[in-house]
């Protein structure tokens, strides 16, 4: 029987379902004689609750509940060039309104190129000062990670590095949340949406997305869409761009694309950045970090591109939390070109490049050894060491000066630049 969304039912035909307690229903106007009113006074019964049950797909949808539209060509083409031609959010990187990832590896400096992104789309910079800002505006962040205290002290330090003072950095439009939303949790989505449609942002961050999926597998890609998919109409709906940070996975080999942990995460984003590390040091002295990245960048509507930065951090007065920090970040293109020599590097093959490039000179096997136990807190063995120099020198990365005579050792020494870059 078909009725509408208006009718009750229940086990007796006539009687109303909302209520069948005591056999008897208050609804006036009901079919079985009792749609009187409820009885008041002194010793009346209480007035039994209605609820309405209504029978799936009986209710006809209204246009808040279409979530599902349809269009013909036509009508989509006339709309999409009344819009007049798109804009990139960072050129060369993602077109604005897309949604992607930023993923990196552990202690790449993902924090800080995410609160770069930030300053530089309120500020109208280029990202990372390579990539032109051409749809500029009001930024939310989630932070997930982190205090109020550092997020202030590095979007200070961006801030600084691209000539802004400290008075014009604290007044970029610059939303924070120092939480990140569940995803999964409609009244945060509810919230998110509030917050967006008050500021008007044209970029939203979150940071991280571990934290944000909630429990979620990222190797389930359907449960994973889902969730992402979520954000992402909340973030479209506002006309803003999508912006989520990501963890490389922990097993993986390489430095591209491939580490992204999970594989839902990877094949939702419309843009995909991955960062890794080619190489770090910090200066005793001035405690300044540097990290060579490598960015291998991705998405449905830019070519596959590679470039490598050096990202500089330190403190004006070191050890002092309370100073200025100052950072800074360049183009270096040799950490690329190098990169894809020593991809497949094993880790004693790094710790002996890196003691030749701090030898400056040719040493024994001996001497770098002694480098890296300074270095690392161990040594490596005699073996170890043997085949690790025979597949650097193999891979045209470091050579050795025979001995002169018998009972010297030979000496070992990088080859080029590359090398270094590799260590």
């Amino acid at each position: 029987m078909t009725t509408s969304s208006d009718q009750f039912v229940g086990t007796r035909p006539d009687l109303c379902a909302h209520d069948q307690i005591r056999g008897k229903c208050r609804r006036p106007g009901c079919p079985d004689g009792f749609g009187t009113p409820a009885p008041t006074g002194e010793g009346a019964q209480p007035t039994v609750p209605l609820r309405r049950v209504a029978l799936l797909g009986t209710a006809a949808p209204t246009s808040a509940n279409r979530d599902l539209t349809f269009h013909s060509l036509a009508e989509v083409a006339k709309e999409v060039d009344a819009a007049g031609p798109p804009r990139w959010l960072f050129k060369g990187v993602t077109v604005a309104g897309d949604y992607g990832l930023l993923y990196a590896e552990d202690k790449a400096g993902k924090t800080w190129a995410t609160i770069d992104a930030a300053v530089s789309c309120t500020a109208g910079l280029p990202w990372l000062g390579e990539f032109a800002c051409e749809d500029s505006g009001p930024v939310v962040v989630f932070f997930g990670e982190g205090s109020r205290r550092k997020a202030v002290r590095r979007i200070r330090a961006v801030a600084a590095s691209k000539g802004l003072t400290r008075e014009q950095a604290d007044a970029l439009p610059i939303v924070l949340c120092f939480r990140a939303p569940t995803l999964s949790n409609l009244a945060h989505l509810e919230l998110i949406r509030e917050a967006l449609a008050g500021y008007g942002p044209k970029l939203v961050i979150i940071d991280p997305l571990y934290l944000a999926a909630g429990g979620a597998k990222g190797s389930d890609l359907y449960s994973m869409g889902e969730l992402l998919q979520k954000a992402q109409h909340v973030v479209q709906e506002a006309q803003a761009s999508l912006m989520i940070s990501h963890h490389w996975n922990k097993g993986g080999t390489g430095d591209g694309h491939d580490r992204a942990s999970g594989v839902g995460p990877g094949a939702w984003g419309r843009f995909l950045i991955s960062v890794g590390v080619k190489s770090r040091r910090t200066d005793q002295e001035t405690g300044e970090s540097t990290v060579c990245q490598k960015w291998s960048l991705r998405g449905d509507e830019i070519p596959d591109n590679e470039i490598g930065l050096i990202r500089r951090v330190r403190e004006e007065r070191p050890g002092d939390l309370s100073s200025a920090m100052r950072y800074s970040v360049q183009r270096d293109d040799n950490t690329v070109t190098s990169g894809r020599q020593e991809d497949d590097l094993s880790p004693a093959e790094r710790k002996l490049l890196g003691a030749m490039q701090a030898a400056q000179r040719p040493e024994t096997v001996a001497q770098l050894v002694d480098r890296i136990v300074v270095q690392h807190g161990h040594g490596l063995r005699r073996e170890t060491c043997s085949r690790a120099l025979n597949r650097l020198a193999g891979a045209g990365l470091a050579d050795q000066i025979a001995p002169e005579r018998a009972g010297q050792a030979a000496q070992w020494f990088l080859v080029d630049e590359a090398a270094g870059q590799a260590a």
